[in-house]
């Protein structure tokens, strides 16, 4: 099956008799205005659109939120997620964080920025189960260790 015709026109895979609006962006099979999806601004087939989610702001802000350096897990930003996650205790990289992440997930979804590794569906919805234990966890070490903080403060201002 010919996706070109003689004059160089491009026609859609599926649908050999209309033009082709576009290229996926995966596959690079030529689209028309059916079958076409735009995931972050993107063109993509219906087959390679089901590996693509569109992203979400609110996602970014709630994962961050709950979890310092998770909304940039999320952003595809594995790295600065793990600096931010190590150092959110200090709570001025978990805020700056809070503000990275929505502000990214932003200009991923509007085409601005490109995420190299944007998480695929199954690792989204576990992200969406996990969050809110591990973020119990997360404040519970984090009280824990203002506690003992504390404790020392207390035992050091009696002994002086």
């Amino acid at each position: 099956m010919s996706v070109e015709g003689g004059s160089g026109k491009q026609f859609c895979y599926l649908h050999p008799q209309t033009l082709a609006v576009a290229n996926c962006t995966d596959c690079g099979k030529p689209v028309c205005s059916v079958c076409l999806k735009r995931v972050n601004t993107k063109p993509y087939c219906e087959a390679c659109a089901a590996n693509h989610h569109e992203q979400s702001p609110f996602l970014a802000f709630i994962f961050a939120l709950l979890v310092p350096g998770m909304g940039q897990v999320y952003n595809g930003d594995w790295q600065k997620g793990l600096v931010i996650f190590l150092t959110g205790w200090l709570v001025l990289p978990w805020i700056y964080g809070i503000v990275d992440a929505v502000t990214v997930a932003n200009e991923i979804r509007n085409g601005i920025r490109e995420s190299a590794t944007v998480p695929p569906g199954y690792l989204l919805l576990a992200l969406k189960f996990i969050i809110v234990p591990f973020a119990c966890v997360y404040f519970s070490v984090f009280a824990t260790l203002i506690a003992v903080v504390f404790g020392f403060v207390k035992l050091l201002l009696k002994l002086g």
